[in-house]
């Protein structure tokens, strides 16, 4: 690389010390090559004077020895005053930091107040405020309450009152009825003649096979049946050691199966008594 002159200007008009090297800045460069970029231009114009003082006479020597020592030196002094300023780099470049924050923040500041003066000018000059509403005011602070509230607030906030004893009697007693007019006008299998309905519900039992309880929804006849309770009657205690056969798992997934199944189908308490035969 041919050395430059330094007062030539070019890039080379600034520098940060080595390690602090910051992107956003321009004509910035480490220190540690700014002092390479010298030793090398030192080294080339000594190397280009040891070759041209042979040829010229003695006091021509003595010029040109005397003109590179002096533009050396004051190259190395203003070197010399560069390593002593990179001391105190760090807190040039906070103060450099600070200004720019301040100067984002005056940005910022003028930005908003152009802002706020296009909506003064343009948005707000046709805003208007809402007619006051004088009857509710005056129904609140004369009697304290406002009874136009729509009704949808209450429903959704307040929970409703909890049914009585009596309705819910009444209600397992008409869901009883239900099931049994259900049973009796439909198609029921002779497997599952053993049933009893109690407390809206109606449970089927096949001995050591099952036991299912099975309730509706409503009183329509296309509701279709709800699944409550699974039990399996199928024991082996030489095989199980007195425990359960079917795992809590397996019941649910039955479970589930069979109350996917009888949705849609037509005679469910048959589909039922098949999944679990």
């Amino acid at each position: 690389m041919t050395p430059q002159p330094l007062e030539q200007g070019g890039a080379v008009t600034a520098f940060i010390p080595t390690g602090q090297e910051m992107a956003p800045r321009q004509n910035l460069i480490p220190l540690g090559r700014l002092i390479d970029f010298i030793i090398q231009r030192t080294y080339h114009e000594l190397t280009v004077l040891a070759e041209l003082l042979p040829r010229k006479t003695d006091m021509e020597r003595k010029i040109e020895i005397y003109n590179f020592s002096a533009s050396t030196r004051q190259l190395f002094i203003r070197l010399l005053a560069l390593v002593k300023w990179a001391n105190s780099a760090s807190k040039v470049d906070k103060s450099a930091k600070i200004m720019a924050f301040l100067d984002k923040q005056s940005l910022l500041f003028i930005d908003t107040a152009d802002m706020l003066s296009r909506m003064a000018r343009e948005t707000l000059v046709n805003a208007r405020l809402p007619n006051f509403h004088i009857p509710a005011a005056v129904e609140i602070l004369t009697s304290g309450t406002y009874s136009r509230l729509p009704s949808i607030i209450r429903e959704r906030i307040v929970p409703p009152d909890p049914i009585t004893p009596s309705e819910k009697r009444q209600t397992l007693q008409r869901l009883n009825q239900v099931i049994q007019h259900r049973l009796v006008t439909g198609n029921l299998m002779p497997q599952l003649r053993k049933f009893k309905i109690e407390n809206g519900r109606v449970t089927f039992k096949v001995d050591h096979e099952f036991e299912v309880s099975l309730t509706v929804m409503g009183d329509g006849p296309n509701i279709p049946w709800r699944l409550l309770d699974i039990d399996i009657l199928v024991e082996d205690k030489e095989t199980g050691d007195g425990k359960a056969l079917v795992h809590t798992l397996q019941v649910n997934y039955i479970h589930q199966l069979i109350q996917g199944r009888i949705v849609d189908s037509p005679d469910a308490l048959a589909e039922v008594y098949n999944c679990l035969h």
